[in-house]
């Protein structure tokens, strides 16, 4: 008999071998490559703004994929050639070539990975396909949002293989590396054994835990709110105490074994209780592993809900469906135009309302930080949008009553103060024409949404003789027109809403042709400085294929499309965030059902001997169940605990209060806790079912 025949017999009766390393590759190639076919698409990137928070976290989340699928594979080779081990020994001992057995065994891997790699990448295209199909039904107006495809994401997909190929191989290359053949033979036999744990060593990692989460998410925000200094960057490294404490954490509910007060009890379960001590680091790590990778699932799908949500409950709370801003001198759309625009497409507007803002010069306080981290105060000038305390009561109305030389700052809802500017930032007003300029004294704070958007760092309410006074002089030029209405049933004026902005976009002169940020005075102080204003220059309203209506300084706030350009930016992220969730939540399945069969398998000659020894079923099984529940229940609770903590933290040191929405988004952690838990206990029941029939129970 040929060693290729002998070898394709020793293959059939352990095809579960090489079907489990195929699945790990199958499903690692699959989720790399349908997440990079998601991510390049040319809409998914055209959503994404150049340099912006979701880019970032949208490779980070790439990143995490990659490395976590890495590691899923990785760890699906070492068990394969654990498994070789034997019968690769085997032929050694009876004085076969190793360079011989070492061509066999890369022929043999060589196979699987071009099955299943190939299998992966095909079936990626159509995965993803439907997996965007299936997400844009949540999204209004998602017949625009066409998914493309790219060879840039097969590109992706095929660097990520040949990297995957190269792990596996490097993993062969160190299994028969190895010389001696006992060591083969026994390779699945061997035991790692530690020392005594203690009893406060379990305690001591959950301390870490919560220390290192404080440290790493509470400093930096107190640093810098309180004593305003930014952390260094290794401050990071404080997420290793966490890391340190996770391992602690675990390597106590596997390996410690202390008789404790009851020894009665301790003698009874001897066996359960120390049989994982002989194989402990490789089982805490492995647990590790898998408790980071539930931390990934709940973070990821965290984010990308709390994202979703934002973005759907996104201008909701503004009063105002539809507002307007433009320089006063520009030639826009009147109220007849928009009205007769409104009856074109069947939308009947219930309030309208116009006021006329003025652009003084303010000086004002922010911050800023140096290059050590430090924040300082400085005094700036710019110009900012003024409206009277009547025309205000009339467009939003709030009754505000102002004497003069007062002001109040008009904010968004739910509006928190941040460590940048606050809304007592003014210590004079001007007139850009005549000079006339006072110190005004802040009065508080007024929400509409609607204005709060129109003006940087904010619009502010003056008295109405302030505003007669300080109106002097000043033309067109220095003024800017508001316009304010809302339709019944506004998230059904789609059509409206889409043809009113291209009208108002259409009316645009150079007059409002200005990036966001863009600021008349800023610029004239850049220039007698001599230095470069960068926010100069035109925001491409002539661009009709590049023109994005968020980099516009005049952008109209349109609840309903505003609600869609938010939910399409976060779409990607949202998606991505749940697909990683899918992929850990696999992993973590996989790997602690693989782990399983592993701990049946490792002691199926003890739990015959434990029959032998007159064991009853019910005692072996008993056995069994604890080794199982400790696999999945320690790592779900540790990933479990980090996440709900982590989410905590992060809602609350972010603004340092927790709201009514972040205190629901904690309640969804929850509810994800809950899945989670239920998954891997549908896991464990369906992986002790089959550790029972592999250990002969």
């Amino acid at each position: 008999m040929t060693m290729n025949k002998i070898m394709a017999k020793l293959r059939k009766n352990s095809k579960g071998q090489y079907t489990l390393l195929g699945v790990c590759i199958f499903l690692s190639v699959l989720m790399v490559s349908a997440f990079a076919f998601l991510y390049f698409s040319p809409t998914v990137q055209e959503l994404l703004p150049t340099g912006g928070d979701t880019r970032k976290l949208s490779w980070l989340l790439f990143f995490v994929t990659a490395a976590g699928c890495t590691i899923f594979t990785i760890y699906g080779a070492d068990l394969f050639f654990k498994n070789k081990s034997r019968e690769f020994g085997v032929f050694l001992a009876l004085g076969e070539q190793k360079r011989k057995l070492e061509v066999q065994l890369f022929r043999e891997v060589a196979l699987i990975l071009l099955k299943y790699v190939f299998l992966g990448i095909l079936a990626a295209i159509p995965v993803s396909w439907l997996i965007w199909k299936a997400f844009s039904k949540m999204l209004i107006g998602a017949d625009q949002m066409r998914y493309r495809f790219t060879p840039l994401g097969i590109a992706a997909g095929l660097l990520f293989t040949a990297f995957l190929i190269l792990c596996i191989g490097a993993a062969g290359i160190r299994f028969v590396k190895r010389t001696n053949i006992m060591d083969i033979l026994n390779d699945r036999r061997k035991t790692e054994m530690v020392k005594e744990i203690k009893p406060w060593t379990g305690k001591l990692g959950l301390l870490l835990i919560i220390i290192g989460l404080l440290l790493a998410m509470a400093v930096p925000q107190l640093s810098a709110h309180l004593f305003l200094q930014l952390m260094p960057p290794v401050w990071n490294l404080t997420w290793l105490i966490s890391l340190a404490g996770l391992y602690l954490f675990l390597l106590s509910a596997v390996a410690h074994s202390g008789i404790g007060k009851k020894r009665e009890t301790y003698y009874k379960n001897i066996i359960s209780t120390n049989l994982m001590r002989f194989t402990a680091r490789q089982t805490t790590r492995n647990m590790c592993v898998i408790a980071l990778l539930i931390f990934v699932i709940l973070i990821s799908a965290f984010w990308g809900i709390m994202y979703y949500v934002s973005a759907f409950i996104n201008g909701d709370n503004a009063p105002v469906d539809y507002s307007l801003h433009y320089p006063a001198a520009e030639s826009q759309l009147t109220k007849a135009e928009i009205e007769g625009l409104a009856d074109e497409y069947g939308v009947d507007i219930t309030l309208y309302e116009e006021t006329r803002a003025l652009e003084l010069i303010i000086r004002y306080v922010s911050r800023d930080y140096d290059d050590n981290g430090k924040y300082f105060d400085i005094e700036t000038e710019k110009l900012a949008s003024f409206v009277s305390a009547s025309d205000f009561t009339r467009i939003s109305g709030i009754s505000v009553t102002l004497s003069s030389g007062e002001y109040r700052t008009v904010v968004g809802s739910n509006y928190q103060r941040t460590i940048w500017v606050g809304p007592d930032c003014l210590q004079a007003v001007t007139n850009p024409v005549t000079g006339d300029s006072f110190s005004p004294v802040f009065q508080g704070t007024t929400a509409f949404e609607n204005l709060a958007l129109m003006s940087d760092p904010f619009v502010f309410i003056i008295s109405d003789e302030d505003y007669l006074r300080l109106s002097a002089g000043l033309n067109e030029a220095w003024m800017e027109n508001m316009v304010f209405f809302n339709v019944k049933d506004v998230y059904s004026t789609y059509a409206f809403a889409h043809a009113l902005q291209d009208a108002f976009i259409g009316r645009a002169t150079a007059l409002s042709d200005h990036l966001s940020l863009y600021d008349a005075h800023e610029e004239k102080l850049a220039a007698e400085a001599g230095k470069n204003y960068s926010y100069s220059g035109s925001c491409g309203l002539s661009d009709e294929s590049g023109f994005q209506t968020g980099s516009w300084k005049y952008a109209p706030f349109i609840k309903v499309l505003m609600k869609q350009d938010a939910m399409q930016l976060v779409a990607v992220f949202v998606l991505l965030s749940i697909y990683i969730s899918i992929l850990s939540l696999t992993a973590c399945s996989v790997m602690s059902y693989v782990r399983s069969l592993t701990v049946a398998l490792d002691n199926k000659n003890m739990f015959a001997d434990l029959r032998r020894l007159g064991a009853a079923k019910a005692y072996t099984e008993r056995v069994l169940r604890i080794q199982l529940k400790k696999i999945y229940l320690f790592p779900t609770a540790a990933g479990c605990i980090i996440g709900i903590l982590f989410a905590a933290l992060l809602t609350f040191f972010n603004d340092m209060r927790i709201d009514v929405f972040e205190l629901n988004m904690l309640g969804v952690v929850g509810i994800l806790i809950v899945v989670i838990s239920a998954v891997m206990y549908i896991m464990y029941r369906v992986s002790l079912k089959k550790a029972e029939a592999i250990a002969e129970i």
